[in-house]
């Protein structure tokens, strides 16, 4: 998986009736003249909602903005550079007081349901934000199994035990929400442990689990329920639960065999069918397809869109997925690759439709994106072997630091086409070409047209070579 493997971590339903939260307060020593909410509400793609309030001249501030009905939600309360996490419910009427020189240990709530937003506080204050369980848990990764298991219960335990002592007052839905909140990432975190352990233990990317690792698959129960499906670690573990069950019985796939990868593919698919409740069979299904839209054949992906359309004719998903699939379709072999202007670092304007007669290597980064800084690097290598062929590589940033991009590609000796979308994740070019994550990569052949349904990165530079060699029309 790519970059974005974690973009599913905070996510909630779309599907729910819409309610309200307010949120007033004052701040001392304000930074800004603002603040905002942030919060995301939906189960299949990673786009936050963000609400703001202007704050007056004695630091008094008030909002009012829409979350789904009778769920948590996990949210961020930003102010200048400072955050403080929360989790709130519709129906919420929350008062904020809070010292913008000591922001973390001066946050104090009043109001309807302010004892689960001042645990969050204290939380943060004596054990960090919730996010940091995933932190403590990934550095237990390099343990034995056996080691590995006792301590995520015991990182669990110290969570639970912080909830017991500061349980009073708060409503028994948020200590049920609570308590599966860290059942659950311990599950998916059990998912996880098999190849990040031997990749952790070697330092390096590996697709070889030995047998023993998936020995922890065992202490993880198919622990479906409706009722979690706003529980974001929920979704995580039900999002792999059925495909390392299945590797852990010896029906999973290694390294490049394609044939065996489908087939544990179509097992989870047909899994997730016969054993998910009714919501949570919707969820993965919607989910997987979404996710799998870009990348697996045309074909396959709208047979599937339409088995899901007979079982869940009224799904809350199929808007999200009617477009993701019409967005493959666009970007499907033999499709024309959308045209947009390019301005290079030394000011030449020009169209990508000008490149046409040569095979380019179409690819999408930012300069706070490592991965993509490091897989541009090791693109010399690829340049160095298909040598005097009409070849193009274009770099599209979607940063609007241009000064860092050129700091980078001087310091690197990156060479190819530069240019600068200048509009961040809403540019247009980002919207044509569908990019969901950083790095992209697109295969464009001499005729203007896409090559390939799912470009090779630069770290496959075998199959990168080979798919390049053969668009070479002498």
């Amino acid at each position: 998986m790519r970059l974005l493997l974690f973009a599913l971590l905070i996510i909630a339903n779309t599907a729910f009736a819409q309610d309200v939260v307010k949120l007033s307060g004052k701040i001392q020593n304000p930074l800004s003249d603002s603040i905002e909410v942030s919060y995301n509400d939906n189960w299949i793609a990673y786009y936050p909602k963000e609400y703001y309030a202007h704050i007056d001249k004695k630091g008094n501030f008030s909002i009012t903005f829409p979350v789904p009905h009778s769920i948590y939600l996990q949210a961020e309360i930003k102010h200048g550079n400072k955050v403080a996490e929360v989790i709130i419910k519709s129906g919420d009427n929350l008062t904020m007081t809070v010292n913008a020189a000591h922001f973390d240990s001066t946050i104090h709530y009043t109001g309807k349901e302010n004892e689960v937003a001042n645990f969050i506080a204290r939380h943060t204050v004596e054990k960090g934000r919730l996010n940091q369980y995933t932190q403590k848990i990934k550095a237990d990764m390099i343990k034995e199994p056996a080691d590995f298991l006792s301590a995520i219960e015991k990182e669990k335990k110290n969570e639970i035990d912080f909830l017991d002592k500061n349980k009073s007052g708060l409503p028994q839905t948020f200590i049920r929400y609570y308590t599966m909140y860290y059942q659950y990432y311990n599950y998916f975190f059990l998912q996880q442990y098999p190849q990040i352990h031997e990749m952790a233990k070697f330092k390096r990317f590996t697709d070889t689990v030995p047998e023993i690792n998936y020995s922890v698959i065992k202490e993880m129960p198919d622990a479906f329920n409706d009722s979690f499906l706003s529980l974001p670690p929920y979704l995580l573990y039900l999002t792999g639960v059925f495909e390392i069950k299945l590797k852990a019985a010896g029906l999973g796939y290694l390294g490049k065999d394609t044939l065996k990868q489908r087939r544990l593919q179509d097992s989870v698919y047909k899994l997730a069918y016969t054993k998910l409740p009714d919501k949570s069979g919707e969820y993965f299904i919607a989910q997987t397809l979404y996710g799998g839209a870009k990348y697996q054949l045309l074909e396959k992906t709208e047979r599937q869109f339409t088995d899901f359309k007979k079982r869940w004719p009224g799904s809350s998903y199929l808007p999200m997925l009617y477009k993701q699939i019409s967005m493959a379709e666009r970007l499907a072999p033999g499709q024309p690759a959308p045209d947009f202007d390019i301005v290079t670092q030394d000011g030449k304007r020009m169209k990508l439709s000008d490149l046409k007669g040569k095979v380019v290597y179409l690819g999408f980064w930012a300069n706070w994106c490592r991965q993509c800084v490091g897989e541009m690097i090791s693109e010399r290598k690829i340049k160095d072997l298909i040598k005097d062929k009409p070849l193009e590589f274009v770099y599209v940033s979607i940063d609007a630091d241009t000064a860092t991009d050129n700091m980078l590609i001087k310091k690197y000796k990156m060479t190819g086409t530069f240019t600068h979308t200048g509009g961040g994740w809403d540019a247009k070019e980002i919207n044509l070409y569908g990019v969901q994550g950083l790095p992209a990569y697109f295969l464009i052949d001499e005729d203007g047209k896409f090559a390939v349904q799912n470009a090779p990165a630069p770290p496959q530079s075998t199959e990168l070579i080979l798919a390049i060699e053969k668009l070479f029309k002498e």
